[in-house]
């Protein structure tokens, strides 16, 4: 905590204050500290959605909005388990040992996707393998997932998409919120809000969570159910919590929130002694994994004109965070410390049809890495990876909706990386609305990324895989561009609801990628920059409808082709992805009685092939995954103030055979964990309570 005080010093030097004045239009609504009704309006138009999953008519980018309802409809404990109803991002694990789960959206791993805490970017970095884990589900109000490129208020980072989440706000809703979960492996989580009144104008809110895994020994057989000496989940102890003021003076046109998060998360991967004894003399692989870190943030909206309803938005925000990690004889330890500022003006949504934002951001990262491999085939010294990027940037943008039903934005920015030199990052946005019931989107832009290569690939440590880092040096940083669209059909039910039909296409291509080749050599993992071609193309058709009252369907299919480009030096190869699903299909159902007393849902998912790393280089590309099924069931009673849930996820009990490949020894070449691309547990049977106390005025 010493280093986090002294850096918080660069909180006050670089204001770290709120946004008051986004586009609402193109981005989720922020439910920040805003001094303009217009932007109130927006957000109870949001909430007033009841559906689990909701496709904005009014957003300008296709924006998909998993609502309080939708985080209900499963156990989702924490944000990685948010998106099982979801078709636009799936989850993956990222190896057979650590449990880190991560997302795809557009078939890009989840670093290709800006992730927004209420406009704040977040989980970069170092906190980008295992942070997913950190956001507890019970503490949103809302997730809403726009594709493709997004506004330029937040940055240059968003290439495939951008993810913002809501959270509970302490002065709305029940002053006193409890979730309390348990599933049959022992696994326990609980969650406690808290919102208290301080005066008019001062709120205050407490949220906590914690979670527990329990591998006693006389159960061993029920955490290595396929029975290949490693444990199926970690056992994890997590403690996490936040604190949030709010200040409203509507009186002076000021609003303000302030922010601190704390998380420390202890995890024992790999084999246990106290669950397995060995034999032939061969040394466990275990795999702690300590996680820590703390952020600190504040947002200031301030109106600077009521007859004109201009405002003015400071943002900012201060993220530490540690890592220490052992994979067997691998070790991998960071620290990084981040600081954040933005500073924007916004004329007026209201002022015929013209809006405007400008402004100036400036981002520092700082980042110490330390890798060490003791393999005796591997033989790598303790090597230090240090990286500083100062980024000072500008940006302007500018919406036209003057014309009746025709939307459009176009956003520039311009940075200066410390490392890469000047980026320029142009984006547009078009939405044309034909009558009521047709919407046609169209977007393009470009986008950037600096790479981590260890934090990033984590889940290689998982293996006996020796890291090439010759080439780190010289990467550089990832440029690419993306274009989509979409079309949604809004249909008249003839029940007083309408059914919506969604299609969309979206294409991205690089033109630089920092690669991780795990093709050339089945003992290695290479980094270099995008020798060819890169690119990936995402097919979506969605429908949703209400059959009858209580009862809601949600359909949709996903078609996904990656391509990419690897070297060995003396030739190209371009080949697919791997570990790509080329395909997924999901179904939700959902039915409510009156008054929502019986909730019942399910889920069915289909996830198409994926292609598995090369076993013998360039030449061997022809594996691939079976097409599997999971299927999520839930029935939830509901009360005034307790609701209690029961479930199960994965019910028919699929599981990927033999994750851990060389497991009956794990310190010689064969060994490696990386390669998943279906479940690793099996059948869960879960239940759990909420509970909501207390009006708050």
């Amino acid at each position: 905590m010493i280093v986090f005080g002294r850096y918080c010093v660069i909180v006050f030097v670089f204001p770290a204050f709120g946004i008051c004045a986004q586009n609402t239009e193109q981005q989720a609504p922020d439910t920040t500290a805003t001094a303009r009704p217009a932007v109130q309006l927006d957000e109870v138009a949001v909430s007033a959605f009841r559906a689990g999953t909701v496709l904005s008519s009014a957003s300008l980018l296709k924006t998909e909005t998993i609502t309080g309802a939708g985080l209900t409809k499963m156990a989702c404990c924490n944000l990685a388990e948010s998106f099982e109803n979801s078709a636009t991002a799936n989850v993956a694990y990222t190896d057979a040992i650590s449990g880190a789960k991560q997302i795809q959206l557009l078939g890009l791993a989840g670093v290709y996707t800006q992730i927004l805490a209420e406009n704040i970017p977040v989980l970069r970095g170092l906190a980008s393998t295992y942070g997913w884990s950190y956001t507890p589900s019970p503490w949103l109000e809302s997730i809403q997932i726009s594709k493709g490129v997004s506004s330029v208020v937040n940055g240059y980072e968003a290439v495939a998409g951008q993810i913002n989440l809501e959270f509970r706000k302490p002065n709305s809703g029940k002053s006193l919120y409890a979730d309390v979960y348990a599933d049959d492996l022992l696994h326990s989580e609980e969650n406690l809000s808290v919102r208290l009144p301080l005066n008019g104008k001062l709120w205050t809110g407490l949220m906590l969570h914690g979670t527990q895994s329990v591998h006693p020994a006389a159960l061993a057989e029920l955490h290595d159910k396929n029975k290949d000496h490693f444990l199926d989940a970690p056992k994890t102890q997590n403690i996490n919590l936040y604190n949030r003021w709010f200040y409203i003076d509507e009186e002076n046109g000021i609003q303000s929130r302030t922010g601190i998060k704390f998380v420390h998360d202890d995890r024992f991967a790999g084999q246990d002694a106290s669950c397995h004894d060995l034999a032939g003399g061969i040394p466990y692989f275990e795999s702690p994994i300590e996680n820590t870190g703390a952020t600190l943030y504040n947002k200031t909206g301030i109106a600077v004109g009521r007859k004109t309803g201009a405002s003015v938005g400071i943002i900012g925000s201060f993220t530490w965070h540690r890592q220490r990690s052992v994979f067997g004889r691998k070790t991998f330890n960071g620290k990084q410390a981040s600081g954040y500022a933005n500073v924007l003006y916004s004329s007026s949504p209201a002022v015929a049809g013209h809006r405007y934002t400008a402004g100036a951001s400036f981002s520092y990262d700082r980042c110490g890495m330390e890798y060490l491999d003791s393999l005796e085939f591997n033989r790598t010294p303790l090597t230090r990876i240090n990286r500083t990027e100062i980024v000072p940037g500008v940006f302007a943008e500018y919406t036209c909706g003057a014309i009746d039903g025709l939307t459009v934005s176009v956003g520039l920015r311009a940075d200066r990386n410390s490392r890469y030199g000047w980026l320029f990052t142009p984006r547009a946005a078009v939405k044309y609305g034909i009558g009521e019931h047709i919407t046609i989107r169209a977007s393009a832009g470009r986008g950037f990324r600096s790479a981590n290569v260890i934090a990033e690939n984590t889940g290689l440590l998982a293996s006996s895989r020796k890291f090439d880092l010759s080439a780190v040096d010289g990467l550089g940083i990832e440029r690419a561009w993306n274009f989509g669209g979409n079309l949604a059909v809004y249909i008249p039910t003839g029940n007083g609801q309408r059914a919506v039909l969604s299609l969309d296409y979206f294409h991205t291509r690089f033109q630089n990628q920092v690669i991780a080749d795990v093709e050339r050599d089945r003992n290695a993992v290479f980094f270099y920059n995008l020798p060819g071609r890169s690119f990936a193309d995402a097919w979506q058709a969605d429908l949703s409808l209400t059959v009858f009252r209580g009862f809601d369907v949600f359909a949709a299919f996903r078609l996904n082709s990656n391509r990419i480009t690897y070297t060995d030096g003396s030739r190209i190869v371009e080949i697919d992805k791997p570990l790509v699903a080329a395909c997924r299909g999901l179904v939700n159902l959902s039915y409510a009685t009156a008054l929502k007393r019986w909730v019942f849902d399910a889920t069915a998912q289909l996830n198409g092939q994926s292609r598995l790393p090369g076993a013998n280089g360039y030449d061997s590309q022809k594996r691939y995954s079976p097409a599997y099924p999971v299927c999520f069931a839930q029935v939830t009673k509901n009360s005034k103030r307790i609701d209690v849930y029961l479930g199960v996820e994965n019910l028919l009990n699929y599981k990927q055979g033999n994750p851990v490949n060389g497991w009956e020894d794990p310190f010689q070449r064969d060994f490696d964990a990386s390669a998943v691309w279906g479940p690793i547990v099996g059948r869960k049977i879960y239940v759990g309570f909420r509970m909501r106390l207390g009006e708050l005025m």
